[in-house]
């Protein structure tokens, strides 16, 4: 079994690509422009990443496996980790035995390691998002959790939390099969068993890593990249300069995955009118091409309306002078229509955490506040969170609230939402 780190499943990809082309199989679609047709895979999913908005699904809540593509979790888990201060960027992380056994795999690897190295957080990042390797992303997952059965426990409790059709076994996308060589195989497990995730929820798992880190799709980008002296080498084939790169795609990331019960699956991410989408097909054959088709059509069939969105002044409490900048973390916000023109209205509210209302501080890049905006033809909405932009108190004589047994009638004032903005 071979995990989509692997230059051959590329190999097998083109040559179906060229068959289903030669014999007039693939995609076939001959309905009018504003029509998506059925994607010639297991599922697929198109959202919105800022809204969530759906605008295309096909057997999207079935879970299948979804090989590599069960690194999307595995990195947002590492960079949750480093937003919430336990672990670093630049934290050295040394193999271990099994590890480094892994990453001399021809089939399972991507990334040749050595006994003693070492290599940071964000080399590892780099490794499992360019190169697919199997051994950073399982060294990612063992150095957030302390051991990789913990790492799946919390994989799979974030899957619960979110609400998603998602099972866990492994944080790079081997199955036991591949895993029992290497000492990863989790107890009470099955011998074949492997990720079983469905289009949604992989698609809303790299939504999450997108709004963790913005910047991932820098990593997940770039066509090449060098790690402790070692070149690898990332097997998206729609990045700009490769074969199946297409400018009005748009495509700048995100993942892509392998194996010969997943087939080709492929987690995309691209632009439209500066809106960021996510895009998802599992278990396909062509899945390159299959991709650049569903975008194009999917741009086809709707139209985007979007408003701006700009920094202001947000009061933090009612009746009090207390105020501070924010800036909203993105630049405007949209909704998807097909038939009716949509019809935007914006309104922002203070939103506050309870542990900003327990300390009565807020400081500088904490959420402050929220702006809605709403399709008033369709009842579509995309909420967009406004960061402080200076660290403030809530207000002058009492920056600190006693931890109190009672209800606060001044917390609770405080926690009423305060309307600042309604326009357009």
């Amino acid at each position: 079994m071979l995990v989509v780190d692997l230059k051959r499943w590329v190999w097998r990809g083109l040559l179906l690509g060229f068959m289903a082309a030669f014999l007039g199989g693939g995609v076939t679609a001959h309905a009018d422009t504003n029509t998506v047709t059925k994607v010639p895979a297991r599922s697929a999913y198109v959202m919105d990443a800022q809204s969530g908005q759906v605008l295309y699904q096909q057997n999207a809540d079935r879970r299948y496996p979804i090989a590599s593509l069960s690194k999307l979790m595995t990195v947002y888990l590492t960079v949750k980790a480093i937003n919430d201060g336990k672990i670093g960027w630049d934290d050295q992380v040394t193999m271990s035995e099994d590890l480094l056994k892994l990453s001399h795999s021809y089939a399972y690897s991507s990334l040749r390691m050595k006994s003693g190295d070492q290599f940071t957080v964000r080399q590892l990042v780099e490794a499992a998002m360019i190169a697919s390797s199997n051994s950073a992303a399982t060294a990612l997952g063992e150095y957030v959790a302390g051991s990789n059965a913990d790492f799946i426990k919390l994989m799979n409790q974030q899957s619960a939390d979110w609400g998603i059709e998602a099972h866990f076994i492994s944080s790079s996308g081997l199955d036991n099969t591949d895993l029992k060589d290497y000492n990863l195989v989790l107890p009470n497990t099955g011998k074949k068993e492997e990720n079983l995730v469905s289009a949604k929820a992989i698609t809303i798992v790299a939504q999450h890593l997108l709004a963790a880190d913005p910047q991932i799709t820098q990593t997940s980008n770039r066509t090449e990249a060098t790690i402790n002296g070692t070149k690898i080498y990332n097997e998206n084939s729609c990045l700009k300069g490769k074969s199946q790169y297409k400018k009005e795609s748009q495509i700048d990331g995100l993942k892509t995955g392998f194996t010969e019960s997943a087939k080709l699956c492929y987690t995309a991410t691209y632009k439209v009118n500066g809106q960021r989408m996510i895009a998802t097909i599992v278990g396909g054959d062509t899945t390159f091409s299959a991709m650049n088709k569903l975008i194009k059509q999917t741009k086809q069939a709707y139209q985007l309306e979007t408003t701006p969105l700009t920094s202001q002044r947000i009061a933090l409490a009612n009746g009090l002078a207390t105020t501070v900048s924010a800036a909203p973390i993105t630049g405007q916000a949209g909704v998807w229509y097909q038939n009716q023109a949509a019809s935007l209205t914006t309104k922002v509210e203070t939103k506050l955490t309870p542990a900003q209302l327990a300390s009565g501080t807020v400081d500088a890049g904490e959420p402050v506040a929220q702006a809605t905006v709403t399709d008033a033809t369709t009842g579509a909405k995309q909420r967009i969170t406004y960061r402080a932009q200076q660290t403030a108190t809530l207000f002058a004589d009492r920056v600190v609230f006693a931890v109190q047994n009672s209800a606060d009638q001044l917390l609770k004032a405080l926690s009423q939402p305060v309307v600042n903005v309604l326009s357009k």
